[in-house]
């Protein structure tokens, strides 16, 4: 066995090991493989070759920086961590734990959690996953009346997004609007922060990561003012049926939520149907400005913990001051992607 980097040359070998390992149906489009794991300078997609060059284990790792106060330090985001040949992980695990001071997940498999466990990760509280019109979809094998009662809920517990603008007070947003645009620019990025700890992105990497130009997802940017002056910008992940608030950054915590919101409405105010709305927080000032405007927190925070070879990490446990987005790593990239038409097309691809 070796151990290799993904190239596009790569991609008939990856798309066959999708047929024997279900949990990597992202992996078998080419659009979001090639991109998002080649040709860039923050991610990368590493392979296990057998001896006959198929594949039988992979993990994506997504260099990202953060700061904790002034402190700034590479992090790396793991992604489509799967092996199907025992032992054959443990290879591509010991790569990521070296690949960077700290290494991050975000949500994750029971299996990888049971690795973290053991490996005596840190795990952080207090970072929950907020849902606008829940979409309320049946799981499989669920009993008739509870799809039934969900089908109800679907027509009567759901509301088109511009019906939550009258929630916003006026008050609450004097001053503040939100401009569409169509490129990152230098002006773009917060002056200052008010949280101990944030995604610090370089705009290079926002360029590259949240691209306004993919076929497989849409990204839409937009700039936080205050009476006229740049205070931050968020980043939606929009899809027919669902909009992500991918990414956003800001001088103040409230000014910052409020834009989130007033960014939503841009995107979603001409829906005709209802239309499910996703983001995460942790910061107790914007969960109250988004419960407020009707989200509702999951019942389940999404698992959150950071790692190292060298030691536990040197963060405080309270996240209340910190700065969560949902779209980090490939948490926003996954199937169905815009340009897939069906699964039988999408494994041609």
């Amino acid at each position: 066995m070796r151990v290799v980097e993904y190239t596009p040359d790569q991609f008939e070998a990856l798309r066959r090991a999708t047929n024997q390992i279900g949990s990597l149906s992202s992996l078998a489009h080419r659009p979001f493989v090639d991109y998002y794991y080649s040709g860039n300078n923050w991610c990368r997609l590493h392979l296990v070759l057998a001896d006959d060059g198929s594949v039988v284990a992979t993990l994506g790792i997504d260099r990202m920086t953060f700061q904790n106060s002034s402190r700034a330090f590479t992090i790396g985001f793991g992604s489509n961590f799967n092996s199907r040949l025992p032992g054959s992980g443990g290879y591509l695990w010991t790569k990521w734990m070296r690949s960077c001071p700290y290494v991050l997940v975000f949500g994750g498999s029971e299996d990888t959690h049971r690795i973290v466990r053991s490996q005596k990760w840190t795990y952080f509280c207090g970072v929950k996953i907020y849902v606008l019109n829940r979409n309320y979809d049946p799981y499989p094998g669920e009993s008739w009346w509870r799809a039934l009662a969900k089908s109800v809920l679907r027509r009567t517990a759901r509301s088109k997004v511009s019906k939550y603008a009258r929630l916003i007070s006026p008050q609450a947003i004097e001053g503040l609007s939100v401009s569409e645009e169509s490129a990152y620019t230098g002006d773009l990025l917060p002056r200052r922060s008010p949280f101990s700890f944030r995604f610090a992105s370089s705009l290079e990497y926002l360029e590259w990561r949240y691209n306004m130009k993919l076929s497989f997802v849409r990204y839409r940017l937009f700039r936080i003012l205050m009476s006229g002056t740049s205070i931050g910008y968020v980043i939606l992940n929009a899809s027919p049926d669902k909009i992500i608030v991918a990414q956003c950054d800001g001088e103040d915590p409230a000014a910052l939520a409020h834009g989130v919101l007033l960014s939503i409405l841009k995107v979603g105010g001409d829906d005709d149907q209802p239309r499910t709305v996703l983001l995460s927080s942790s910061h107790p000032t914007m969960q109250n400005i988004y419960e407020r405007f009707g989200f509702r927190a999951e019942p389940e925070e999404r698992p959150f913990a950071i790692g190292s070879a060298l030691g536990a990490i040197d963060l405080a446990a309270d996240t209340s001051n910190w700065l969560i987005n949902f779209d980090w790593g490939d948490n926003g990239l996954r199937v169905p992607f815009l340009d897939q038409t069906s699964s039988a097309s999408d494994t041609q691809q």
